[in-house]
Parts: C-alpha cells; structure tokens; sequence
C-alpha cells in the first residue's frame, strides 16, 4: 500500500494500481499455491485478482464492497484492463450473495458477448470459468455439460494455474454427473465418465507436485466417482476426506458442496439421518460464506418435497 500511495503522489498511476492489485492479491489468495510463476506480473496480479478472489472462502458481503471498492479505483487510475478482469469475480459474487445487477453492469452472460465482440480471450476463459461455478453451486448439470462442450478446453487461455485448477475441477465433476444421468446413452457414459478420469489424472499429478489445495477436491471427485460405480464403502469415506479437509483448510464453500452432494448421495440411498445431517451442515456453510440466494434456493427445494 505504500507503493500504492506513492504512486498516486508522483503521477506514476501504472505503478499504483500495480501495487493495489498485488496488496488485495498477496492478502486474501494465500490459499493457494502457484507451481510456476507467470513471466508478465501485471497480467499475473490483475488475473489473480479478478479471478479467484471468494475462492479462499472469504465472507461474500465483504469480498463484494472490496471488489467493488477495487473496480472504482482501477476506473479512476483508468486501469480498463484491470477493471474488466475484475467483473466476472462481481457477478459472480453477486449472484451467490443474491445482489441484483445494477443496470450499468454485466451479468456473466453479458461479459461473455463482450469478451466476444472485443476479441479477449482471456476474457472470454475466465468468464466460462465462472459460469460453470455457478453451474455446480446450483447443481445445473444440464447446462454445465452444454457450457462445458461449449468452452472446449480453455486451459491454454487461462492466465494463471488457480483458474486451470479450478477448471479441471468442474471438468472432472461435471463429466460425472452427466455419467450419472440415466437417461443419457451408455456410449455417452463411457464417455464423460472416461473424460472425468483423465481430468482427476491431472489434478493427481498437481497434488503430487505439491499443490495440497486440491486434495478436498480429488477427495470429492473420488466419492462422486465411487457413487457412480456402486462402491459404497469408498463413496462415503471419500466424501468424510472431502469436507474434514476442506474444512481444514479454510475452503467453506467447497465444504458445504462436498455436504450437499453427500446430502444426495445419501438421499438415493434413503439413509434419512446422513441426508439430514449433511443439509443441515450444507446450509450452514452457505449461510456462513453469505451465499444467500444458494441458502435460498436450498429451502425452497426443501419446501417444494415435503
């Protein structure tokens, strides 16, 4: 911050807004860490910065006034490239925590058409990237698998490894639950089952090299996988691994998936008091990370079966 100040005293605006963003960076994503740094560290901190800001299970009603706050900011240092990045992190945000869009903004869909119409790429990556994590978060399978097949493999235009990571994630997850689909043919099963493999063979070789951020997230696909093959026993000690070290490690919201997928596991299975238990916590954790219009959606659900 003090680079900051001393950038807005001298006039030196591009070194200031470099500063702030690797303040707000350095501050809130030690989470997670990088296996090979990026050559261009503007481009490093701005997407580090936009991308994956409440992937470190920051409360949302705080994350969004300081991503609102650093929007303004970039707006006023006329940082547009900085400022653009930044918008798929505050839909995002938004739509968790149930704030309407205001009129002057985008929602995901509109940042997509403009990252469309004005060529960028990276744009364009990271808002997919977005997308599918609303799409898990609301358990829209349907259209994570049309979005999925829409984006194609966006990895090599992704800016840093987190947004890779997180990627392959939903690949893997994704996959599965189409491969779960009943209704989908078995040809199709094979398919995405064996796309969901060779996704959770890559997050194996980042865990191997060190990236311990991902080991909740191999945990869970590990029991979604295990569900989808009937084996009971690895199912339910997988999906235990998933939420003790997710809570561990500070990641509530992969935490309150983790419970609400073993919520579904379980319900399949009729075992009423596991299905309880694992919504009551599911609810709990959304509530906590300020996921207001997902805890919302949960209870309406849960009124729509009784």
């Amino acid at each position: 911050m003090e680079g900051y100040q001393a950038g807005l005293r001298t006039g030196d605006v591009e070194s200031a807004a470099f500063n702030r963003e690797l303040f707000v960076c350095e501050s809130r994503l030690l989470h997670f860490s990088l296996t090979s740094p990026l050559t261009n560290p503007c481009l490093y901190s701005v997407c580090f910065r936009a991308g994956h800001l409440y992937y470190s299970g920051r409360p949302l009603a705080g994350l969004l006034n300081e991503i609102k706050t650093s929007i303004t900011v970039m707006t006023l240092l006329k940082q547009e490239q900085a400022r653009v990045f930044m918008l798929p992190s505050l839909a995002s945000v938004k739509k968790l925590h149930g704030v309407s869009i205001d009129e002057k903004e985008m929602d995901l869909v509109g940042i997509a058409k403009f990252a469309t119409e004005t060529g960028n790429q990276l744009l364009l990556a990271q808002t997919y990237v977005n997308r599918l994590e609303l799409n898990v978060f609301f358990q829209e399978w349907e259209a994570a698998a049309i979005l999925l097949l829409e984006a194609g493999d966006i990895r090599k235009l992704l800016p840093e490894l987190v947004a890779v990571c997180r990627f392959t994630f939903f690949e893997a997850l994704i996959s599965i639950h189409v491969a779960q689909d009943a209704t989908v043919t078995w040809l199709k099963r094979r398919k995405w089952k064996r796309r969901a493999v060779k996704a959770m063979k890559v997050i194996r070789g980042w865990i191997k090299k060190g990236n311990v951020n991902l080991v909740h997230c191999l945990h869970l696909l590990e029991a979604e996988l295990a569900a989808l093959d009937g084996k009971r026993e690895k199912a339910e000690a997988s999906y235990k691994a998933a939420i003790t070290v997710a809570s561990r490690n500070g990641f509530i919201q992969d935490r309150a998936l983790s419970h609400e997928l073993a919520n579904v596991y379980f319900s399949k299975k009729g075992d009423e008091y596991w299905k309880d238990y694992h919504m009551e916590q599911c609810l709990e954790c959304y509530s906590h990370w300020g996921a207001t219009a997902k805890v919302e959606a949960l209870r309406n659900n849960l009124v729509a079966n009784v």
